[in-house]
């Protein structure tokens, strides 16, 4: 993929992950494996703390990550979604996109999971309902070829997600149903492509 200055949001929000698990790492003792204790400190989704009032959690979870294996899978499917939800639909809608489905994610997080929760899969899976509905709405123009990926790349990481353990499904598809809604919101078609 080639680099452009026209991505920046995206890069800047890598950027923040990666400067909060340094953080965290360091924090931990370990770049390996993030402590839970750490995390909460730090703003991970822990429903007793939201509960008491601490709402920010809801964003600042989405920043946090628990191993390296997280941060890489995340920071990788961010740098490959990215810049086409950011080109296609502009710097501020890709924002909204982001955070209202981090946001959303978090959100069904702390109502429907148990435990400590953290990381920005949520919103790329928001990032993927944004191509989802890109998909549809440019059908004529970009072919079946595309929304067939799209389909497949969302049901193999539901897979994924049923499959192995200490995987947020509840996050996955919160972000997943906020970033398609905001994206059928805000989508415009453009004259050209």
């Amino acid at each position: 993929m080639i680099r452009n200055k026209n991505w920046f949001i995206t890069y800047i929000l890598i950027a923040i992950n990666i400067i909060m698990y340094l953080i965290s790492a360091f924090l931990s003792g370990s770049i390996l494996e993030m402590d839970a204790r750490v995390l909460v400190y730090l703003g991970a989704n822990f429903a007793p703390l939201i509960d008491m009032g601490e709402y920010y959690r809801f964003i600042t979870c989405a920043f946090l990550h628990g191993g390296i294996m997280h941060i890489a899978l995340n920071m990788y499917a961010l740098y490959a979604i990215g810049p086409l939800i950011e080109k296609t639909y502009g710097k501020s809608k890709f924002t909204l996109i982001y955070f209202i489905s981090a946001i959303i994610a978090s959100f069904f997080s702390y109502k429907f999971s148990i435990g400590v929760s953290m990381g920005a899969s949520g919103a790329i899976f928001g990032l993927l309902g944004a191509a989802l509905v890109l998909s549809i709405r440019m059908r004529k123009v970009i072919g079946e070829d595309f929304k067939r990926s799209i389909i497949s790349v969302i049901l193999v990481n539901v897979i994924i997600g049923l499959s192995i353990s200490n995987i947020d499904n509840f996050a996955h598809l919160g972000g997943l149903l906020g970033g398609t809604l905001v994206s059928m919101v805000v989508f415009k078609k453009r004259e050209t492509y």
